[in-house]
């Protein structure tokens, strides 16, 4: 994926806007993990960061059109994404300096309370995306992945189950026929196939 981090210092006081039309930032990574995704229309993103005593907060739209298997037929279904998103990005806790470990005796007499005061580590990273929010690698400020949010936002955008038109028929549950375009002579079995042991059951009177 090719990567776009901002750091948040170089952020105007009133927060910045920032347009990313680069396709690599989506085609990396359909490519990197195969997924079944083609642009068929640029991708296109606009993020405003604004940050914050605690975190940073992030608005933005993401539109174009991809294509991607039916989920009924498995042809490829056009889907044009138009995704707004609003949401905010909490500070990675800095690294904590490893404190010199105490006699065992220390302990054994209640006088080491190591941690006793010290916050829970997982609770304050807990909602930290690193693949979006980080320490800068120089250890200097803190930088936001244009990138990684909207490989995010893209994700987020996708419909569950996306088809290539609402009345789409699917393949035939036996021959694998393609219903769309052809029909075929495969027999259609009325009623529940798992009630089939019972349809010739009778029950004389008394």
């Amino acid at each position: 994926m090719h990567q776009i981090w901002i750091p948040l210092k170089d952020i105007p006081a009133g927060g910045g806007e920032y347009e990313v039309d680069d396709q690599s930032v989506w085609q990396g990574p359909i490519a990197e993990f195969s997924l079944p995704f083609n642009i068929v229309e640029p991708l296109r993103g606009s993020v405003f960061l604004l940050p914050q005593d605690d975190g940073c907060l992030v608005r933005g739209r993401l539109t174009g059109r991809i294509s991607a298997p039916c989920d009924r037929c498995a042809e490829p279904a056009e889907l044009a994404i138009d995704h707004s998103f609003d949401s905010f990005e909490p500070f990675p806790a800095p690294a904590q300096p490893q404190r010199p470990a105490q006699p065992a005796q220390e302990v054994a007499r209640g006088h080491g309370k190591a941690g006793a005061s010290e916050p829970e580590a997982d609770g304050e990273i807990e909602d930290v995306d690193e693949a979006v929010i980080r320490i800068s690698p120089s250890g200097q400020g803190v930088e936001v992945s244009l990138s990684g949010l909207l490989w995010e936002e893209f994700l987020l955008a996708l419909p569950a189950k996306p088809l290539c038109s609402a009345t789409c028929k699917g393949l035939c549950p036996s021959c694998g026929s393609n219903l769309n375009t052809a029909s075929c002579a495969c027999t259609q079995e009325e009623g529940d196939p798992r009630l089939a042991a019972l349809r010739g059951l009778t029950i004389g009177k008394k």
